[in-house]
């Protein structure tokens, strides 16, 4: 009698976990949904953004306008690469404060007078010099002499090319 009962006991054990395994596989989506691999959010296609530069030519500004903004750029990376010379300065910050001052400069002469134009020539190359000896200066042996140039043709730009000195000249 106990075997009947066991073996009862057996088919009822089987036949409710059946019925479990069934309502849990069925469950209240289809099987294939189920078991199917939903796609990362990576493999969704998503377009690019891409943004074209425009240069700003300065339509609408006086020539004034532009020699007082560029020569207040200039003046800001003179300041910045004066303040970068010193011992423990980066040489990548010094030698990108030398490019923005020249580019600067370079933009600032067609906006003047040929005679004008040829003196800020001379600054320009005295500025490509000190660039070359910046360069050359690895181990900031002489950051002192570069300082004291950086310095001098800082004042000399201010002396001969300030706004009210020049504002003549401005084509």
């Amino acid at each position: 009698m106990k075997s009947i009962i066991q073996r009862s006991r057996t088919k009822i054990l089987l036949l409710v976990t059946g019925c479990c395994l069934l309502v849990t596989l069925t469950g209240c989506e289809t099987l294939a949904r189920k078991f199917v691999r939903k796609p990362k959010p990576e493999d969704k296609k998503i377009e690019e953004v891409v943004f074209s530069p425009e240069e700003y030519k300065g339509e609408g500004v006086s020539n004034q306008d532009l020699y007082n903004q560029y020569f207040l750029y200039w003046r800001t990376w003179q300041d910045e690469l004066i303040d970068s010379l010193e011992k423990t300065g980066n040489r990548k910050r010094q030698i990108d404060s030398l490019n923005e001052a020249i580019k600067n400069l370079e933009n600032i002469k067609p906006l003047i007078k040929p005679e004008s134009a040829s003196k800020l020539e001379s600054c320009i190359s005295r500025l490509q010099l000190l660039r070359a000896a910046v360069t050359r200066d690895i181990y900031s042996n002489n950051v002192t002499d570069n300082r004291r140039e950086a310095d001098r043709i800082k004042r000399d730009i201010l002396k001969d090319f300030s706004f009210s000195k020049i504002k003549d000249s401005i084509i």
